[in-house]
């Protein structure tokens, strides 16, 4: 079954700060290992965040991309978080792009 992934955040989950990211770490990780890939995963808000150099998670996200998962990060938050020289994986999308992608699909998981 085909679906997409949304993350907003560098966080999953509320609590502290250190356990929340690593399971945000550990989820984008386990993506990585699921036989059923996303189709697309956007970013967006904050979550653009972990599509930048220095992010914990950018290896995983890059083994994503290879693996032609579509990895789109909001360019309206890429801009807002001066982030444009630092992408390191994946191409900025529109909110019309956004749109399209998840009206279309099967299935939207927001961790």
């Amino acid at each position: 079954m085909a679906y997409d992934v949304v993350i907003k955040t560098t966080e999953m989950g509320t609590g502290d700060e250190a356990l929340t990211q690593n399971l945000m770490n550990a989820f984008i990780h386990s993506l990585t290992e699921a036989d059923n890939k996303p189709k697309n995963i956007i970013f967006y808000a904050e979550g653009v965040k972990l599509t930048a150099k220095g992010s914990e998670a950018l290896d995983d996200i890059k083994a994503l991309e290879k693996a032609g998962v579509n990895i789109l990060s909001c360019g309206i938050c890429v801009d807002y978080y001066e982030l444009t020289e630092k992408l390191a994986v994946g191409g900025n999308t529109t909110m019309g792009e956004v749109v399209d992608i998840l009206s279309s699909s099967d299935n939207v998981v927001y961790p």
